[in-house]
């Protein structure tokens, strides 16, 4: 009776009772939504007035420590969220933008597990579709595909770095020019990249044990735990290894999972969202290792234009803002003065 805000509930069918609580829950669902936004607009705007007077005096420097722990559980609540649809099988309803014969918005949710998979899957591929633009052929299309993953893969690959290999005339224009450009430099030495007891240590101790991974391997607070034990990190490290000094791919590395994620909390419209890969644990530490590796070999030997900015130690993505300000300030008094 509290629910429906029915006195007289016996001389209601069941019909009307589903009803009255189905608009109840959505009226609660909303309320909720809101309230989570509230609280989070309400965090944030004092977590950065209170960063400001945090040297004023000790109680201003607690009362910002409070309010950071406050907004650091925020958002552990929300990751603790999105741990449980990964654990439950990801996203349990979805909701569709549809539009009524009258040309009214209408907001169609939906529950059914396959329709939700074929809803995010569609959604992607409309995102994401290289059709619309000159884009390169993906690397697992042919002919790419056999040349690049037969037995002649590494032969193929020297001798396309080394300028030898003759590209397929099937070839987009786009593909024929990026892969024309994939060349040794002068000074190429090989890099030979392995992962030690320590750069392993060093890599979960910093790395966060919450982070979300590909269900078929281990979590990273796993690898985070071992890494406490000298014994058991020289194995992982050894582990990571194999794969660097073989070519060799286990099986578990070969599983990527799309996991749909809200970029607001509670809005579960497709086109609202975003999807992101989560990549083996193991995987993602050895891909990461590779990435830098590249980047410190680029910038020792120039291969990287200045103008470039963005994962780099001298050249934050904030750096050229200045320059690029000066220059259109620089146009507009041009004009003014003209």
């Amino acid at each position: 009776m509290k629910k429906t805000r029915l006195c007289t509930v016996w001389k209601k069918t069941t019909a009307e009772l589903d009803v009255a609580l189905a608009a109840e829950r959505r009226a609660y669902k909303q309320a909720k939504r809101q309230a989570t936004q509230l609280r989070r607009d309400f965090l944030t705007v004092q977590t950065t007035d209170a960063k400001k007077k945090k040297w004023k005096s000790q109680k201003a420097h607690d009362r910002f420590l409070w309010l950071r722990r406050m907004k650091q559980r925020e958002e552990a609540r929300r990751r603790r969220r999105a741990q449980q649809k990964g654990s439950t099988g990801g996203l349990r309803a979805i909701q569709m933008e549809e539009q009524l014969p009258d040309g009214t918005p209408q907001l169609r949710t939906i529950t059914d597990r396959a329709l939700v998979e074929e809803g995010c899957m569609q959604e992607n591929a409309a995102r994401y579709d290289q059709t619309r633009a000159p884009y390169i052929t993906p690397p697992m299309a042919e002919p790419l595909y056999t040349a690049f993953t037969s037995a002649q893969a590494e032969a193929n690959s020297i001798a396309l770095l080394e300028g030898r290999y003759s590209l397929p005339d099937l070839l987009d224009p786009a593909t024929t020019a990026f892969l024309s450009h994939c060349r040794f430099h002068k000074d190429h030495v090989p890099v030979h990249l392995e992962v030690t007891t320590s750069d392993h240590v060093y890599f979960w101790s910093r790395n966060p044990e919450d982070k979300g991974s590909e269900p078929h391997g281990l979590h990273n607070g796993n690898f985070k735990a071992a890494a406490q034990s000298p014994v058991i990190a020289s194995c992982d490290a050894l582990f990571r290894n194999i794969p660097l000094a073989t070519g060799f791919v286990p099986s578990n590395w070969r599983h990527l999972m799309n996991f749909a994620i809200e970029k607001k909390a509670g809005d579960f419209r497709l086109s609202k969202m975003r999807t992101i890969q989560l990549m083996n644990s193991e995987a993602q530490a050895n891909n990461k290792k590779s990435g830098r590796a590249a980047m410190r070999y680029a910038e020792e030997h120039s291969l990287i234009p200045d103008g470039q900015c963005g994962s780099r130690n001298t050249r934050p993505l904030i750096w050229p803002c200045p320059n690029v300000w000066s220059m259109v300030s620089l146009q507009t008094h041009q004009v003014v003065v003209a």
